[in-house]
């Protein structure tokens, strides 16, 4: 995980970062900061490692977790594309071989699903559900529950999250506890439908079948 080391103190890398956190912050969406995209990268070497992927699979998943959002430097929209259009050049001037840039790219362009992300590869489909498995209070910026609008309120509800993966019954599962005085069941799951979609996608690209609970009940 070298390159994955280096990258995550890289000034340029961690500046981006910062700089789409702040876009995003202007426009009052959730943290994506480092926090965000540490975790994700953590969590989607971490998968592959757990389903016995290669080291490699498992750093270009770090690596794609890591720069999956500085693509929203530029703004929400279409910032998956942007921001695996940013990677591209800023990989191979760090001596990535094109081959690992490429892969890492496939992985940041089809993550979201608002711009209809498709799980392409094994490093993409980590970094869906990593990515997809970041709900939590901690993520909203904003600490007066008079001011959250539904996104606010659904993160808000949700105290834990926990990505488990259990690679000798082929299951993926993201196991979420909840208050639900904020927001019910219902309500996390349909703001949060499309998000489970592609990442149920992603696992069994892996392989695998996926499964999410709220309060140990199942969702999907």
């Amino acid at each position: 995980m070298k390159r994955f080391e280096s990258l995550r103190r890289d000034p340029e890398v961690l500046g981006l970062i910062d700089a789409a956190d702040r876009t995003l912050g202007a426009m009052n969406y959730t943290d994506h900061g480092r926090r965000h995209v540490t975790l994700v990268a953590v969590n989607g070497a971490k998968l592959l490692a757990e389903l016995g992927r290669d080291d490699r699979a498992q750093e270009l998943a770090a690596v794609a977790g890591l720069l999956h959002d500085i693509g929203n430097v530029v703004g929400r929209n279409t910032h998956a594309a942007a921001g695996a259009v940013m990677a591209y050049p800023l990989l191979t001037a760090r001596g990535f071989a094109v081959e690992d840039a490429a892969e890492v790219v496939a992985a940041i362009g089809n993550h979201d699903e608002t711009e209809r992300g498709v799980p392409v590869n094994a490093v993409c489909a980590a970094l869906i559900i990593a990515d997809k498995a970041d709900i939590h209070r901690s993520r909203v910026r904003t600490r007066d529950a008079n001011d959250f609008d539904v996104h606010d309120r659904v993160n808000h509800a949700v105290t834990k999250a926990e990505l488990e993966c259990d690679a000798a019954q082929s299951r993926i599962n993201l196991r979420l506890a909840a208050d639900l005085a904020f927001a019910d069941q219902a309500e996390i799951s349909d703001i949060f439908a499309l998000r489970f979609a592609l990442s149920d996608a992603a696992a069994r690209l892996l392989g695998c079948a996926y499964e999410v609970t709220i309060n140990g009940e199942r969702l999907t």
